[in-house]
């Protein structure tokens, strides 16, 4: 039966006696008069069919339950008016969730004076079933998205997840070690992860899959059977091979065939194919215990109560296991004595081998000690955005081991000093521990290798904050602390301290360290809904509008749109050493084939730093790959051969900014004027010293070059010295003199730095039309702009610190001869 959409339905309780539900569609507003019968809705519920425009409908579908799902269906993030005609106040589920607070009952009076209640209703991050009621009489619908298929991408999720598990647990060589005995405590702890795998290897649409491979091709065996008949009727070959042994009832004969005798009776063997095997008994066991464990679910006191999505699934598989085992394939089948482990059909042939392998998920399952699972999972509601979350990291630390083909690294179950938790390791009880929690910051760690024989060490984090700090050698961020969903932290592996925390920190402080953050979104659609279309620049304000109304409604439902895009600036600006962020989201997103995913931005010619979004979305198969995953594949691989290698732009920039702030910083004061200074680097200043007979000639310059200014760079015997030039490029020149009895002063002007160059001596004169009169043969030379004027300062302190007459602050220099150049910040430099 098609499913159909109402705009209103009216739904009485307990036949109507307990009173009768309005629910209204958003938007919707004709009379309840206009309601009638619809033959696809249950006995005594009308409705009106919904319109053509309605944005969020009632849908029922009569065939949910068989799928494991409500009949009744309505959408998360939409608000439904109701109203309830009976004696009683009306009672829902959203009473019992802190998450949600749009329940507030109105008292009313209907139109004949009885007493009514009315009201809204609005899921937020919660699907499942929910119901609405009063007292024991309620209605049960299911709270869907529209963002995913519900009943595809959503249980894909949960099944990929269980599939990730059961390969972690074959990777822990978990059933190598399974305890056969049954535990009763421990599978009531349990019978809902162990109903998970079940689904995920024995779903509906795959157990009559099996059940036709079985009875396709079902393991056999010859059989015999022997039984006595009439000596006249009975196949003689037992007989004639030893008539004594085969042959009885013997009488006297005249046509004796032995010594006068014939026997009465002769014993028959009769030879057939039968299927009452180990391996088929034991599908026959299986099949019984799978369908056991579908009816404890089912009595689990919570399951029970909510009658969720678990309980119609449990119900659903329990009536198809049943139906399996009637089968008269089973009929000749006998009972299980013991478990054949080692049959060969039994491990490898089709139908049997996903049976065994269900089977033994089970007892995994119950290993599995996963506390933070009914944060997003409970068998009634689901938080589909902290699903979303938890699908990605499982998706992530695969990418990592099995695309990227990183070498995973265990770790003990024991807290960091921060608290944080392996992400998967051995539990106390000697199972399998998953320490994935929302709030909790987990980890996995890697190594990666390239193909030039680089080496890195790769650490995923799930929910690592990243506090305020004011310290710059240490990692954190400089204002408030953030949260990002997902953090992959990068490092040279010859970072070998026994301690990988004291490894990263030992990164930091050596500038040698980069984070990656990613944002979950499961609510961003397409990537326009992220960052928007392009806009010309006068309507700037008209998007910074829809950005701050996007924030309000993100208050009011948890949904981001552009804003999403503006915390991934935030983050690559607030927390230090931050190589880029980007927000993963399931949906589609139009393809840039010049870029891996086609939807980063990067800051300047390379792969990082920039933000950016990446679609990801949950497999539709089973032996599908999530969509986007080899584009998001691709960029961190690419991302990893960039932070292996020192030939880089970035890794010159953070190289360069590491070391201006491991220098203390320049102080500037000033006794005349502000504006004097106000151009003045913080950083870098490059003093030279000239000579008096020149200083009007670098400060005018010539009609070819402009101001400018060179000199030596060469050692005490000549020799060219290595240079490194390039804090020179836009720095701030200061020109100086004297000596002997003359005082060390700056000169009257000052400018700006805009080349400077390691050129020989004929080059000075080609270029300038001056001819140097030493004999050095390598010299810099400075091109100038800017000039204005400098208020005459002494320095004599300076250059005696410089000459390592006094005590002074590190200093960034050009190894030339001292009178000719030297760059600084000293830690005070007195201006006035």
């Amino acid at each position: 039966m098609a499913a159909r959409d109402y705009g209103l339905l009216e739904i009485p309780l307990g036949d109507g006696s307990c009173g009768v539900f309005f629910l209204r569609a958003p938007g919707e507003r004709r009379s309840p008069r206009l309601l009638q019968k619809c033959p696809e809705l249950p006995e005594g519920w009308r409705g009106l069919e919904a319109e053509a425009d309605c944005k969020a409908p009632l849908r029922h579908d009569a065939d949910g339950p068989a799928r494991g799902v409500q009949a009744l269906w309505l959408d998360e993030l939409k608000s439904y008016e109701w109203r309830f005609t009976g004696p009683a106040e009306p009672s829902c589920s959203l009473q019992n969730s802190t998450r949600n607070a749009d329940w507030v009952p109105v008292e009313d009076e209907g139109a004949d004076g009885t007493q009514a209640w009315r009201g809204t209703l609005k899921f937020v991050n919660c699907l499942g079933t929910a119901w609405l009621g009063c007292g024991e009489h309620k209605i049960r619908f299911e709270v869907v998205t529209r963002k995913l298929d519900y009943e595809a991408e959503y249980r894909a999720m949960v099944e990929a997840i269980a599939e990730e598990c059961q390969q972690l647990l074959l990777a822990w060589d978990a059933p190598t070690s399974l305890s056969l005995s049954v535990d009763k405590e421990k599978q009531a702890r349990t019978l809902l992860e162990q109903f998970l795998f079940l689904r995920h290897v024995m779903g509906p649409d795959r157990l009559d899959f099996f059940m036709e491979l079985l009875q396709r091709r079902p393991h056999s065996r010859l059989a015999s059977e022997r039984h006595w008949g009439p000596a006249a009727a009975a196949d003689p070959r037992l007989f004639i091979r030893d008539p004594l042994r085969h042959g009885r009832d013997w009488q006297r004969s005249s046509t004796g065939l032995i010594n006068g005798f014939s026997p009465g009776e002769v014993l028959t063997e009769r030879k057939f194919d039968t299927v009452d095997t180990p391996p088929n008994r034991f599908v026959k066991h299986a099949l019984g215990r799978f369908a056991g464990l579908c009816a404890e679910v089912r009595a689990l006191p919570d399951i029970a109560a909510g009658q969720g999505s678990a309980w119609l699934e449990a119900g659903q598989m329990e009536t198809a296991l049943e139906n399996l085992l009637a089968e008269p394939f089973f009929d000749e089948v006998g009972e299980l004595r013991r478990i054949p482990l080692e049959n060969q059909t039994l491990q490898k042939r089709a139908g049997y081998r996903d049976v065994l392998e269900a089977w033994l998920m089970l007892d995994a399952a119950a290993q599995i000690d996963w506390p933070g699972r009914a944060d997003a999972y409970d068998g009634t509601n689901r938080d589909v955005a902290t699903l979303y979350e938890f699908w990605l990291y499982f998706t992530l630390v695969k990418m990592l081991r099995d695309t990227l083909h990183m070498d995973p690294v265990r770790d003990p179950l024991a807290k960091t000093a921060d608290g944080w938790l392996p992400f998967c390791c051995e539990s106390e009880s000697g199972g399998m521990a998953i320490n994935l929690k929302q709030g909790a910051t987990s980890f996995s760690r890697f190594c990666w290798k390239g193909k030039n024989g680089e080496e890195l060490r790769v650490h995923l984090f799930y929910n690592r904050r990243f506090g305020g700090r004011t310290d710059v050698h240490k990692s954190g961020a400089y204002s408030r602390g953030f949260r990002p969903d997902f953090t992959l932290v990068v490092l040279p592996a010859d970072y070998t301290a026994t301690d990988w925390r004291q490894a990263e920190r030992d990164g930091e402080k050596d500038g040698r360290i980069a984070y990656l953050h990613f944002d979950a979104k499961y609510r961003i659609e397409q990537i326009t809904d992220l960052i928007g279309a392009e806009e010309p620049a006068d309507e700037t304000d008209k998007e910074n509008a829809e950005v701050a109304a996007e924030e309000r409604a993100a208050k009011a439902t948890g949904t981001f749109k552009n804003a999403d895009l503006y915390k991934m600036h935030t983050y690559n600006e607030a927390i230090r050493r931050t190589a880029g962020s980007y927000v993963l989201f399931p949906g589609d997103a139009p393809m840039n084939s010049t870029k891996p995913g086609g939807n980063r931005f990067e800051r300047y010619h390379e792969v990082v730093p920039g933000v950016g979004a990446f679609a990801l979305t949950p497999p539709t198969g089973k032996d599908t790959p999530p969509a986007g995953l080899p584009q998001l594949a691709e960029f961190v691989g690419e991302l990893l051969r960039h932070h292996s290698s020192r030939f880089t732009q970035s890794y010159r920039i953070n190289d360069l900014t590491h070391g201006m702030l491991e220098e203390a910083p320049a102080v500037y004061t000033t006794h005349h004027s502000i504006q004097e200074t106000a151009g003045l680097p913080l950083a870098t200043a490059i003093m030279g010293y000239m000579k008096a007979e020149k200083r009007e000639l670098f400060e005018k310059g010539t009609e070819k070059t402009g101001p400018f200014f060179y000199c030596r760079a060469t050692d005490e015997e000549g020799h060219p010295l290595t240079l490194d030039i390039s804090a020179a490029q836009g720095a701030l020149f200061i020109g100086w003199g004297g000596g002997r009895s003359v005082p060390y002063r700056t000169l009257n002007w000052m400018a700006r730095v805009t080349s400077c160059r390691l050129v020989g001596k004929q080059t000075i004169t080609d270029e300038t039309g001056v001819e140097p009169t030493s004999d050095t043969v390598h010299y810099l030379l400075f091109r100038l702009e800017d000039i204005s004027p400098f208020a005459p300062r002494d320095i004599s302190e300076l250059v005696k610190v410089r000459n390592g007459v006094g005590k002074g602050g590190p200093y960034r220099t050009f190894q030339a001869k001292f009178k000719e150049v030297f760059v600084l910040p000293p830690p005070t430099v007195e201006v006035g």
